[in-house]
């Protein structure tokens, strides 16, 4: 890949720090007082607060059933970034709570747009040998935007005003305006254009991204590959409903969901959207809970760092049980200190901080992989032809459960406290055992040579498109040799 591809991988994964701003400010904005008085919030409204969020998500996966395949990536992404613009200005300006849910669930749709579409695109523009540490950047930047929303939540909240939540809420619009001016430049995907029939401006836009002073033929060899490719499930006749008629597309699915499902029932989510009520339960109070929701989210970028670098070197299944063998026993550690400290009546704080400590150890193992390993895996086994398509349906699907998470949470808290967490503890250990039996390993491989793992045939493996890549740059220098000798013996014969 070279400095122009560099920058179109940079612009996609920007991204993710668009959707992680949005969805990652409200674990701060929560632990105002002067923003939960003026819209009068309780455990119930807090839920309603996250979830309004997550049900525009679900319907920005939705939406990608159709937009995408439709007007392709680049203007998905577009279009999503000026719905952001209404959405965000509607919440900065709320005086009513109506407004504000509003607002966040039109962000919300935005944001499962962007979520959803960003990952396929880049997957679809990546060399196989660094889709992996491209996923990682996807998951360092939602990191990045959660840490640095965090250690905005604590500045902001010295502002004895409500300029302090309006202008957090705000400065949403800066990430979506990011979008709208990179777009400038970006191309469109040319395994979209070479679905659409338009071949030749594919094959433009590879040879600029892929074309080095190394290698100046591996685009031309992609080229073949994923026109043979799609070509192949043409003639088969691909589409929504038929491929889940293949029982390999089908274990694709399920794959893909259970991966979905997995990730959410780690818990991340309840511990990273109400880490300030979680801090109280466990006895910190005052400005202290804001200061851990910033190291948290410092600790999630420096996490993602080593994950994204070794993600394809070691391999997508070693790295996922390195991080399910820090996940499940700093889990088991979180409920086991916090039944402590409630059995002592919550005096003993030793039990309450080794509490918190068991939590950024799960952030840890959670960190190195997990978002990384949903951002790659999910666009690698899913066909060119569905993978927008089915890609926004796992959104969705992964939306939906996390509106749940997000609505019960605080009330689960609140009357089963760490028994709520002992839950994904379970769910965790199950699917560890389904991954392992169940998930192959996609790593180093072309998208459209994944399609073999499945039992699929493959159009034409990666070296073979080298070979006729070769074969058509000789063809073209011998036409081009012919060429000029016929026009030399024209110019020759009319010659005086």
């Amino acid at each position: 890949m070279n400095n122009y591809g560099l920058l179109c991988v940079i612009y996609l994964t920007f991204g993710a720090f668009f959707y992680g701003y949005d969805s990652g400010l409200t674990t701060s904005v929560i632990g105002y007082p002067r923003f939960i008085t003026y819209f009068g919030f309780d455990a119930t409204l807090i839920g309603v607060l996250g979830s309004i969020y997550y049900s525009g998500l679900f319907l920005g996966g939705l939406a990608m059933l159709y937009i995408p395949n439709k007007i392709g990536r680049l203007r998905t992404i577009i279009l999503a970034s000026i719905i952001a613009l209404a959405g965000n200005a509607m919440q900065a300006g709320a005086q009513s709570l109506a407004v504000m849910l509003v607002g966040r669930g039109i962000g919300g749709f935005a944001g499962g747009l962007v979520y959803a579409v960003c990952p396929t695109y880049a997957a679809e523009i990546a060399p196989p040998h660094v889709r992996g540490r491209i996923g990682g950047l996807y998951a360092i930047n939602i990191s990045l935007a959660y840490a640095i929303t965090e250690w905005m939540g604590l500045g902001f909240s010295y502002i004895e005003s409500d300029v302090a939540w309006r202008l957090f809420f705000g400065l949403q619009v800066v990430p979506p305006i990011i979008m709208l001016i990179g777009a400038i430049w970006m191309p469109e995907s040319p395994r979209w254009l070479i679905m659409k029939g338009r071949h030749e401006e594919a094959l433009v836009i590879l040879r600029r991204m892929h074309q080095t002073s190394d290698d100046d033929t591996f685009f031309m060899s992609e080229f073949n590959q994923i026109r043979a490719q799609l070509q192949l499930e043409a003639d088969q006749k691909d589409n929504l409903f038929t491929i889940l008629k293949r029982p390999s597309n089908r274990k694709r699915l399920y794959i893909a969901f259970i991966l979905c499902t997995g990730q959410q029932l780690t818990g991340v989510i309840p511990l990273q959207n109400y880490q300030v009520i979680v801090y109280g339960s466990l006895g910190i109070s005052g400005k202290l809970p804001l200061v851990l929701v910033g190291i948290w989210g410092t600790v999630g970028v420096l996490s993602n760092i080593p994950g994204a670098w070794f993600f394809d070197k070691w391999g997508r299944r070693r790295m996922m049980f390195i991080a399910l063998g820090i996940i499940i026993p700093s889990s088991i550690l979180l409920c086991a200190f916090w039944a402590s400290f409630e059995n002592t009546n919550n005096l003993n704080k030793t039990y309450g901080i080794l509490a918190v400590v068991a939590m950024f150890l799960f952030l840890v193992g959670y960190g190195v992989i997990f978002n990384s390993f949903v951002f790659t895996y999910i666009p690698e086994i899913l066909p060119t032809p569905v993978r927008a398509v089915l890609g926004g349906t796992i959104t969705a699907w992964g939306s939906a459960f996390v509106i749940c998470l997000v609505q019960v949470t605080p009330i689960a808290i609140e009357h089963i406290s760490w028994k709520y967490f002992m839950i994904f503890v379970i769910c965790t250990a199950l699917y560890t055992v389904i991954f392992y039996f169940y998930f192959p390993e996609t790593a180093n491989k072309t998208l459209e040579e994944v399609e073999e793992l499945f039992g699929d045939p493959v159009a034409i493996h990666i070296e073979d498109a080298a070979r006729q890549a070769e074969l058509d740059q000789v063809s073209y220098l011998k036409e081009r040799e012919k060429s000029a000798s016929v026009e030399e013996i024209e110019r020759g014969s009319s010659t005086p």
